[in-house]
């Protein structure tokens, strides 16, 4: 496959308009209701198949450790910061920043190149290997068969209570996630943690 050719950025206003107007869409998407999808949600499902990981450690596995990866020499300077709509923050709750991570990676391109990877890495803790990583090395990791679903989804639930440490500072939640023509379930064990008071992705193991 061809190398894909480099971009010239778009002008910074439109950048800007392009953000407005995703983030408007995002932030209707996100909910703390129990189940949400990105289409009509059918509550009768399929038993789920069991997905394997990689021999390879994905750097958001809890299998992975933060020495197996290294700052990017080449990070990518051209994204702009993202807005306060989608921005890591204290006023969020744990399923929130799940939703935001899961629609932004849904459509990773969208509105700009490696919109999506930048919204997970800026969503990882700083013990998170994902955190180690540009949004373009990132991606690369989103086409191995154990994360392509996060890419592909139509459906998504979140599986029974979230569960949080009885300190406040560590919470589990339990994803499920489908294509609309696939009636196998994807787990997702997202765990999370408090930094700096912002609840930020630990570990995500797809299975």
């Amino acid at each position: 496959t061809d190398a894909p050719q480099a971009r010239t950025p778009p002008p910074l206003h439109s950048m800007r308009t392009l953000l407005l107007l995703h983030t408007v869409l995002l932030v209707a998407g996100t909910t703390s209701a129990l189940r949400v999808s990105s289409s009509l949600f059918v509550r009768s499902r399929a038993p789920c198949s069991v997905r394997m990981q990689d021999d390879e450690p994905h750097p958001w596995s809890a299998s992975a450790a933060l020495s197996d990866f290294v700052a990017p020499n080449d990070a990518d300077t051209s994204l702009p910061p993202l807005p306060a709509e989608v921005a890591p923050s204290t006023a969020r709750e744990p399923r929130e920043v799940i939703m935001i991570v899961l629609n932004a990676l849904r459509n990773p391109d969208e509105p700009y190149e490696n919109y999506g990877p930048q919204v997970a890495i800026e969503h990882s803790a700083p013990t998170n290997g994902a955190s180690k990583l540009s949004p373009g090395q990132f991606a690369e990791y989103l086409n191995e068969p154990s994360y392509q679903i996060l890419t592909e989804w139509d459906e998504v639930e979140m599986e029974d209570d979230l569960d949080i440490d009885d300190d406040g500072e560590h919470a589990y939640q339990d994803v499920m996630v489908k294509r609309t023509d696939d009636p196998s379930w994807t787990h997702i064990n997202w765990n999370l943690v408090k930094v700096q008071g912002m609840w930020m992705s630990e570990s995500v193991v797809t299975y």
